[in-house]
């Protein structure tokens, strides 16, 4: 499971990444970060049982689902190592000096579930059996050190189940964008496999028309993963009226490591794995050409024997 929070107006946000141990189900690793100002990071790493079945826990992180499909709850009370994108890229991150950071997150649906294998039959992923993704709004609050912040904004949640091996992966690009005026939520994929055959394209945007799924998506690649560079991007989907081309601008972000089949690093591990998949999830700030501004999530995925690879895909 995924949840990635922002509130522009503060320009804080958070990021989590949990999920099942394979060798244990009942135990759960969590992937934990806040983003500050000013390109700051804290990063945390946590492993842990929940006591019941409504979400993921792992003793500082928990996760709780209060009204299916519509309505969660993120908490978090603990503490993450003091860094920034630089630092994260070069080497895995999470055990140097701390700081301590909590966050208590309501986050409630601004858009149905985007349900890439019941309603679109997309059956295989390359790394799960389902995948699905929802845009929420989100309100809450974050403190850090003796720092606080009001939370009022977007988030983006997404689940997959089912046997996960990245192996296969040859790198995606993926987003979720809220719209926090006109209700507007626009989801995108494109993923291809180690020999650069692309696996799928699609993209489905919801608004007071109702939901739209098209195929022919396009979106800014990437030129260097510690960079997060180019940091100006284009997603262009081909709707039946029009072209609905957006054009986002990066506010904020980190770098992560997927190595396989499902070993999540914070930070950048290249030399635990040749060729090892490299995350960059990037906080975009994102506009449409009726002018409609949205946030959210650009993640791109590369193997670095990839990069550059700036050119849209």
């Amino acid at each position: 499971m995924f949840f990635r929070v922002w509130s522009p107006a503060q320009g804080v946000g958070v990021f989590i990444h949990c999920g099942r141990w394979p060798e244990d189900p009942d135990l759960w690793w969590a992937q934990v970060i806040a983003m500050l100002p000013d390109g700051q990071l804290l990063v945390d790493r946590s492993w842990g049982r929940a006591p019941d079945d409504r979400g993921p826990a792992t003793g500082n992180l928990r996760v709780v689902c209060v009204e299916p499909l519509r309505r969660w709850r993120l908490t978090f009370d603990g503490a993450g190592e003091r860094t920034d994108l630089a630092k994260m890229t070069a080497g895995p991150s999470g055990a140097g000096p701390a700081r301590a950071f909590a966050f208590d997150i309501d986050i409630e649906a601004a858009a149905p579930v985007w349900d890439m294998h019941g309603v679109l039959g997309i059956h295989d992923l390359s790394w799960a059996a389902l995948h699905h993704t929802q845009g929420f709004r989100a309100v809450g609050s974050l403190r850090a050190g003796a720092d606080s912040w009001d939370i009022q904004g977007v988030a983006a949640r997404d689940h997959s189940s089912g046997p996960r091996d990245v192996s296969r992966l040859g790198g995606l690009h993926f987003f979720v964008v809220v719209f926090p005026e006109s209700g507007r939520v626009a989801n995108g994929l494109v993923n291809w496999r180690t020999d650069g055959t692309v696996d799928h394209r699609v993209f489905t945007v919801f608004d007071a028309t109702g939901a739209e799924t098209g195929e022919e998506l396009r979106c800014t690649g990437l030129q260097d993963f510690r960079t997060h560079e180019p940091q100006r991007i284009s997603l262009r989907m081909n709707r039946r009226a029009r072209p609905f081309d957006l054009e986002a601008e990066r506010l904020h972000g980190y770098t992560l490591t997927f190595l396989s089949p499902n070993e999540n690093i914070n930070g950048v591990a290249l030399d635990s794995q040749n060729d090892a998949l490299v995350i960059t999830q990037s906080t975009v700030r994102v506009t449409t050409p009726d002018g409609d501004v949205g946030y959210g999530v650009f993640e791109r995925d590369y193997r670095p024997s990839q990069l550059p690879s700036p050119e849209e895909r």
